[in-house]
């Protein structure tokens, strides 16, 4: 793991050359872009530097495990304080940046978008014949990779108290074996074996059919940015019952889309739950909550960052005297 912390170094070594051929060859950039945290911000703040373009970093959730990486965290510091603009999916995430010495002024929230037309409102019935999932039992769905920091060990101690008629349906890929051996065996030792579902990796179409099915999506993770998963339930139709972390709370509200528990409580999901399966909800009023979240409009309003971030960083370059952040990073916040 030592070396992990030459990633960003790495990065910008391993495309510096090729950078500086497309330059004598190619419309110069307005600004650079880099869209996760590391390593790409960090390469990219590198090669803005070499090359004196403005830059402009977006935090996507990379941020997060790295931060108690004590060579990472100063060379993450270094990169959002000369950044001309941080872009954040989640206001979580956007106080981590200030905290590591983004300048507050330059540091924009913007949540992902969904495809409102691939994830709509179909009948449930129709999606569970699709999926060949039971027609006529309260089903919880959860769609989300099969690893430990999703939470899915939670949600099955979760579900083991919900009443005998519930099923949950894991959709998802399965990249450590282990972790899925473990949830495997929490179902048989839990007697869940006829209520739960394992169906893998699907595609974007199948997991559309997947949240129209369900009476409820989860999504009981430890830690995210801003979650696809949940703007694409809430854009079928289906509630939400996710943790307090990351952009989740900046798109479920508590009674009117959906239902927030802490992190790591089985319990607190299994009232959720509960709460979730019990109520009526409008589909029509679910879908509304995020309709203005198209991709569309997230590219509008990160377009007028990069317009912001370059217009200003011209400014500067033509004051003779002024100078750009430096990259030393503040005390630990």
């Amino acid at each position: 793991m030592i070396l992990k912390s030459l990633d960003g170094y790495l990065y910008a070594r391993g495309i510096e050359s090729w950078f500086a051929k497309y330059l004598t060859s190619h419309e110069q950039p307005d600004l650079l872009d880099a869209h996760f945290m590391w390593p790409d911000g960090v390469g990219v703040s590198r090669l803005a530097r070499r090359f004196h373009y403005p830059f402009v970093v977006t935090l996507r959730g990379t941020i997060n495990p790295r931060l108690r990486k004590h060579l990472m965290r100063p060379q993450m510091a270094g990169a959002l304080r000369a950044a001309d603009a941080v872009i954040s999916v989640s206001r979580a995430m956007a106080d981590i940046a200030v905290a590591l010495g983004a300048r507050r002024e330059k540091v924009h929230v913007i949540p992902n978008g969904v495809d409102t037309s691939l994830f709509r409102p179909v009948p449930r019935e129709e999606a569970r014949r699709l999926l060949a999932l039971p027609s006529d039992v309260p089903l919880v769905v959860t769609v989300a990779n099969m690893l430990p920091a999703k939470g899915h060990h939670d949600l099955l101690e979760a579900a083991a108290a919900l009443p005998a008629d519930v099923h949950l349906v894991f959709v998802g890929p399965a990249p450590n074996a282990a972790y899925l051996a473990r949830l495997k065996a929490i179902v048989a030792q839990r007697g869940l074996t006829r209520r739960v579902h394992f169906m893998g990796k699907r595609s974007q179409q199948e997991v559309a059919a997947c949240l129209n099915a369900a009476d409820v999506h989860v999504l009981a993770s430890y830690s995210e940015g801003c979650p696809n998963v949940v703007l694409e339930s809430l854009a079928c139709g289906t509630p939400v019952v996710g943790t307090t972390v990351g952009g989740i709370p900046d798109i479920v509200t508590t009674g009117r889309n959906g239902l927030l528990v802490p992190p790591g409580n089985p319990s607190a999901l299994t009232g959720a739950l509960r709460a979730a399966l019990a109520r009526q909800w409008s589909r029509k009023d679910l879908r509304q909550t995020v309709a203005h979240r198209s991709w569309k409009a997230v590219a509008e309003e990160v377009l007028a960052v990069f317009n912001t971030a370059a217009r200003a960083s011209q400014t500067e370059r033509q004051q003779p005297h002024a100078e750009r952040p430096t990259s030393r990073p503040p005390p630990t916040p």
